[in-house]
């Protein structure tokens, strides 16, 4: 395993942070143990976050001596960042099934539709379709436990992406509340981080690829790149005739 250099070890730290910050926060908002003092959660939070930042110094300190086993230290870091992650979707997959998400008081509920806040909105939205909020759910809890092995982390990773980027641009532009559009933006970061530790892996697989399906011989460069254009620009011409000649 190559060594990591200091910038590389702070981005980690930084992630496990932030993740495991994510997961303290989550715990403390959820009233999951009511007895749980908010200074001990923000206290964690603290914590988690001050040892994001010093650690990789100490860290980068005790492996010039020859002090300490980097690899496992790296393997504990993934490993935290994996789990944190995996146990706040997976809360949040589990309160859906059982219906404790996406819940509208009808005192919200019979309010005119335009004058509901773009939180309630989505809520309304989404809580319209109890079934449509266990697959949610179930995307949640699989794709967390698949992140739990390293045979799966990737494709959980990707899976998990996907779904938390669209959540996240729903958090931001519906106007939620700040408590689940920071979760929403720090797990994207985390999955995302794990993603790229196979940055090189994907690029051969996703761009360097071809894929394996007929295609028409005899046609010029010039040809093709001409028909793929088309799709553009023949749907743009459309749609500005829908646009301006069909009203």
């Amino acid at each position: 395993m190559e060594k990591k250099t200091l910038s590389q070890k702070i981005l980690t730290c930084l992630v496990a942070g932030l993740t495991l910050s994510a997961l303290w926060l989550s715990i403390g908002n959820s009233g999951i143990i009511p007895w749980l003092p908010p200074i001990l959660i923000f206290s964690l939070v603290g914590i988690s976050m001050v040892l994001g930042f010093i650690f990789p110094f100490i860290w980068q300190n005790l492996e010039r001596k020859g002090e300490v086993d980097s690899s496992k230290i790296v393997a504990f870091i993934y490993l935290t960042i994996r789990y944190s992650i995996a146990i706040n979707l997976c809360r949040f997959g589990w309160a859906k099934l059982f219906g404790l998400q996406f819940n509208v008081p009808e005192s919200i509920a019979v309010q005119p539709i335009n004058q509901l806040s773009g939180e309630w909105l989505t809520w309304f939205y989404f809580g319209y379709s109890h079934t449509f909020g266990i697959i949610v759910g179930m995307i949640q809890i699989v794709g967390s436990y698949l992140l739990l092995f390293r045979r799966t982390l990737l494709l959980g990773a990707i899976m998990l992406f996907s779904f938390m980027l669209n959540l996240t641009l729903i958090n931001i532009f519906y106007q939620m509340n700040l408590g689940g559009l920071l979760q929403s933006i720090i797990l994207t970061i985390g999955i995302l981080f794990l993603i790229l530790l196979d940055y090189k892996r994907l690029v051969d697989f996703f761009l360097k690829t071809t894929a394996l399906i007929p295609t028409l011989n005899g046609a010029s460069s010039l040809t093709k790149h001409i028909i793929r254009l088309s799709v553009i620009l023949l749907t743009l011409v459309y749609t500005i005739y829908l646009k301006f000649y069909m009203n």
